[in-house]
């Protein structure tokens, strides 16, 4: 800068300075400065700033906290009488910034760091083209104050200026490397606040261009550990293994990359991929990676001295895989070498080092293992202490907080087999309970955690407060949807299902204890087939938000769309090769999660439009009321543990909840009757007269079968029609309607079949006409066609593979052909024509589908169950990745497309409830196989009774099977339960 006054002097000593480095020059800089301000009473602009720049000189070399004062008053008063368009006004903004900045990091005062941030915010918008290194320094600023404040505003408005930096970097710029490292580092942070899978899928992007860079090679193998470490982020949240095998290959390559000069990241990568070989070990079970781990850790350990602060960490990764091997072999002496490495470890870190807390968590968790193996109170006692003062180090934002308070509400469980007095006792437990309640509430943290704390947390109030046991379940169910997350495939969801089994029955049983009728219907709701109402949702009609925000509503449809037909990834294996490259797992991921990221923000903002705050939010107990529209809904659900079988029955006309209690049923009933009937429901060859891959092994067992059937009326069907008191009667017209809604093993059994066979008969078909819905979701959000126009035919005579003929499928569709006699619009696919593309396409086109062929349940994953057609297999991914629209029936004559999934009984996952989920809200299936000979007659009844006067009222199916039933009874006997039981309707 150059003022308009004279100069004072000839000799510029700043210049001189800077091409000298002598501190004096410096000085009489600033007296030369001063003493031309005194010659100009009214100021000058440059002439301060000028003064102001020497002062920060000088602090930065002698380090003077009044040269910083001086800096800060003169520049301030550059900035005061600079004029409109003063060209060195961005030069005095960025001083000042740089000075309050310094000032925060000698006092500590969050005032100089608002004052930073809003000094470099002015230097910017001087510049509106933008300027990278203000931007990125800025957005550092933002992240500083978030790390001080807590402000979750600070680190979006960091990721806002860090993301414009690297966006007008280019690739060449030598600071790019910095801004993506801190701009990674912004999006691990701000995972770690909300955990918000996108923000790590950002931060990997991140590092995987730094080190992609052109012609990058100095510090690599760093960014390669930084990238590893988010891989290994992503993996315990998703537990993909793509990502575990990610962050081994990154590690591998930065030990490579690392020269002898590079020992610390030697040895990082080295513990690093012990500790990778626990995860994987921890996944596969191979205990050759327990072995390898071991090794590399003691590579690493080779590799530096025995005073080296990392040692900590080292002996604390030894121990951890020195307990994975006790709990493989069962050697106490392992456990005891985990306990002493662990003990080690903590003695070596400070209560200041990060790591210290997870330290004593763990050295916990490994003593509280010698009390189950050895049995000694003190152990118990130690556990507590240590993992109590592993909480205590932990701030209260921390992402592992949630868990070590877990982990010390376990331990505090544990102390109270050894209570000394009722006194101790209800302290201990009270304590427990805090910590459970801390954990599930904290803001940040593994959801699959804090989910576990909720379910502990209301136990852990039994005998306490009922209230309280509540309070726990609510914030337990309500965290269902982060674990669930709608941003992973419908495989990874049902994987993640594995371990709510009984959360929905187990809460809504206490519910129900406290006559909280309501509640508990919304907890059974939000409980079971979450991935089913996860469609639903996504399929849920917008007409309303069309008229309020058209382009809203369209914005949401098309990305609820998206997500819709993406949830089915991996990408269908019917579809046509193109030179077009497909893109990686890692990418279709990362934009499945993207969209599910867009899908809440957009949710978000509809329920900020007044009249929409509840809009696709969980149903409450007085909109689930609306099921019963045809007739009474009757949810039962059953949880061992409270020794509960319960009926909660919705009827139309009434807002009341009915409850009927089943105590005669119980869950070792129940699975006593699963097991009897696992006659029907083994694994056997195919015989020439079934449809499927099951075997009947029904001979000589028709007596059991009665018993059975008895069983279910005598416990469960007839005290609910008592209650809603129905009687027998011989007219199907005037036969009410029952939609039988159940949970866990019921979901197995054949309700509608209860009765009492033989001599004295009297069964359930005889009072109602019976239905089943996997959720009450599924029967409030569709209703059937009441004038179908158009039905779709296919069937597989002959089967590609080791499957018999059905020669009955081609005497279905000709059935079905009859009936419809030119009244409707019939297309038949077989065989040949019966590809799965065309199949899929041809059900767009129609409104109900009729499917005759072999279909089989698989046991190992569900996902995989479908239909077996001319090129493949129509599985259910498939089919609920299609969001078909204004559909009526489809009719599945096929084997075991109602049957579900033994380890996910509450979820529904088969055949029938994937066509409901794709649109289809009315469906005839089967539970096991049927007879090839009996689907013909079944169907032809069916349709028979359905197409009446060239109409087809797809409302009136299940009334229609009944009718089809009967008369196959008529025809068989009553005693060949085999083949008319697996026969059921599901849905509206």
């Amino acid at each position: 800068m150059t003022s308009q006054t004279e100069d004072f002097s000839k000799i510029d000593y700043h210049a001189r300075f800077h091409r000298s480095g002598d501190i004096t020059d410096l000085d009489k800089d600033i007296e030369q400065t001063i003493q031309a301000l005194s010659l100009n009473p009214e100021g000058d602009p440059c002439l301060f700033g000028n003064l102001g720049r020497s002062y920060q000189c000088r602090f930065q070399h002698r380090g003077t906290p009044s040269d910083l004062e001086h800096c800060i008053r003169y520049t301030t008063l550059a900035i005061s009488l600079s004029p409109r368009g003063y060209p060195h006004l961005y030069q005095l903004f960025s001083t000042l910034s740089v000075c309050h900045h310094k000032r925060f990091d000698r006092l500590g005062n969050v005032i100089d760091l608002d004052k930073d941030i809003e000094y470099k915010t002015s230097a910017l918008s001087l510049k509106p083209e933008g300027d990278p290194p203000m931007l990125s320094a800025l957005g550092q600023s933002y992240r500083l104050r978030y790390n001080r404040l807590g402000s979750l505003s600070d680190l979006d408005k960091a990721i806002e200026y860090g993301t414009l930096a690297v966006g007008l970097s280019n690739d060449e710029e030598s600071s790019l490397e910095g801004r993506l490292h801190q701009l990674g580092l912004t999006y691990r942070e701000r995972f770690e606040r909300s955990g918000n899978p996108s923000d790590l899928d950002m931060e990997i992007n991140c590092r995987t261009r730094v080190v992609s860079l052109p012609g990058y090679r100095r510090g690599t193998p760093w960014q390669l550990i930084l990238l590893a470490a988010a891989y290994n982020l992503r993996y315990h949240r998703f537990s993909d293994s793509c990502d575990l095998q990610k962050a081994i290959e990154c590690n591998i390559r930065a030990f490579s990359l690392a020269g002898p000069a590079d020992l610390s990241y030697q040895t990082r990568a080295l513990v690093n991929l012990s500790i990778l070989c626990l995860s994987r070990f921890e996944a596969l079970g191979d205990p050759t990676d327990l072995e390898l781990g071991i090794e590399y850790n003691a590579r690493a350990y080779s590799l530096i001295p025995d005073n080296h602060p990392d040692n900590s960490t080292r002996l604390q990764n030894l121990s951890a895989l020195y307990y994975a091997r006790f709990t493989y072999l069962d050697d106490l002496g392992d456990l005891e070498q985990a306990i002493e490495c662990s003990s080690l470890a903590v003695s070596l870190a400070a209560d200041n080092n990060g790591d210290v807390a997870e330290q004593l968590d763990q050295l916990g968790h490994y003593i509280h293992a010698r009390w189950h193996r050895l049995g000694h109170a003190s152990d118990l006692h130690e556990d507590v202490v240590h993992k109590a003062r592993a909480v205590s180090l932990t701030p209260e934002y921390h992402p592992g907080l949630p868990a070590r308070l877990e982990n010390l509400g376990r331990s505090y469980l544990g102390k109270l087999k050894v209570a000394k007095c009722q006194c101790d006792y209800r302290k201990t437990q009270q304590l427990a309970l805090d910590s459970f309640r801390r954990s599930c509430m904290s803001e940040v943290g593994n959801p699959v955690i804090k989910l576990k704390s909720g379910i502990s947390w209301a136990r852990a109030a039994m005998g306490l407060s009922l209230e309280e046991c509540l309070n726990g379940y609510q914030a337990a169910i309500n965290l269902i949807p982060e674990v669930v997350w709608l941003g992973t495939t419908v495989v990874h969801r049902y994987q993640n299902l594995q371990g709510l089994k009984d959360l929905a029955a187990e809460a809504a049983s206490t519910a129900i204890v406290a006559q909280d009728y309501a509640r508990a219907l919304e907890w059974l709701e939000q409980g079971r087939s979450i991935v089913m109402n996860q469609g639903l949702k996504l399929r849920s009609p917008l007409d309303d938000l069309y008229s309020v925000d058209f382009s809203l509503a369209e914005h949401l449809k098309k990305v609820a769309t998206e997500l819709h037909t993406t949830a089915s990834r991996p990408h269908d294996s019917h579809s046509l090769t193109t030179d077009q490259p497909l893109p990686s797992p890692e990418e279709v991921a990362l934009r499945h999660r993207q969209l599910a990221k867009k899908y809440a923000d957009l949710l978000s903002q509809v329920r900020q439009i007044s009249g929409f705050e509840d809009f696709l939010k969980p149903a409450r107990g007085a909109e689930l009321i609306s099921a019963a529209r045809t007739g009474p809904v009757v949810i039962i659900n059953l949880y061992e543990p409270q020794g509960r079988c319960d009926a909660l029955i919705l009827q139309p006309g009434t807002t009341e909840i009915a409850h009927v209690g089943l105590p005669a049923f119980n869950s070792q009933t129940a699975t006593d009757v699963r097991v009897r009937f696992g006659p029907l429901l083994s694994r056997g060859n195919l015989t020439a007269s079934e449809r499927g891959v099951r075997k009947l092994l029904i001979q000589g067992n028709i007596s059991n079968f009665e018993d059975l059937l008895a069983i279910l009326w005598n416990d469960i069907v007839k005290p609910v029609l008592d209650f809603l008191g129905y009687k027998p009667n011989t007219s199907l017209e005037e036969l009410p309607h029952v939609t039988w809604c159940t949970t866990g093993i019921l979901s197995s059994l054949p309700l509608h079949a209860a009765g009492i066979y033989g001599a004295s008969r009297v069964c359930v078909s005889d009072y109602v006409i019976s239905s089943y819905t996997p959720t009450l979701t599924a029967l409030i959000s569709s209703t059937p066609l009441s004038a179908a126009t158009s039905i779709l035919g296919v069937s597989q005579e002959v089967t590609p593979g080791n499957h018999a003929s059905l020669p009955g499928t081609v005497q279905e569709l000709a059935h079905i052909k009859a009936h419809v006699n030119d009244t409707l619009s019939y297309t038949q696919l077989t065989n040949g024509e019966a590809s799965v593309e065309a199949v899929l396409h041809a059900m767009e086109r129609h409104d109900c589908v009729h499917l005759a062929c072999h279909a089989q349940q698989s046991v190992n994953d569900p996902t995989k169950s479908g239909f077996f057609l001319h090129d493949g297999t129509l599985d259910l991914v498939s089919i609920m990745g299609r969001s078909f629209k204004n559909k009526g029936l489809a009719f599945l004559s096929a084997c075991q497309t109602a049957m579900g999934d033994q380890t996910l009984p509450d979820e529904t996952v088969h055949l029938a409830s994937s066509l409901i989920t794709a649109g289809y809200p009315s469906v005839i299936a089967t539970m096991w196989s049927v007879w090839d000979k009996d689907a013909p007659f079944v169907a032809d009844k069916v349709y028979g009774a359905l197409l009446k006067e060239g109409k087809m009222d797809c409302r009136e199916s299940a009334r229609a099977l009944q009718y089809a039933i009967t008369e196959l009874r008529k025809e068989i006997g009553d005693d060949k339960f085999e083949r008319w039981v697996p026969f059921i309707h599901i849905g509206s």
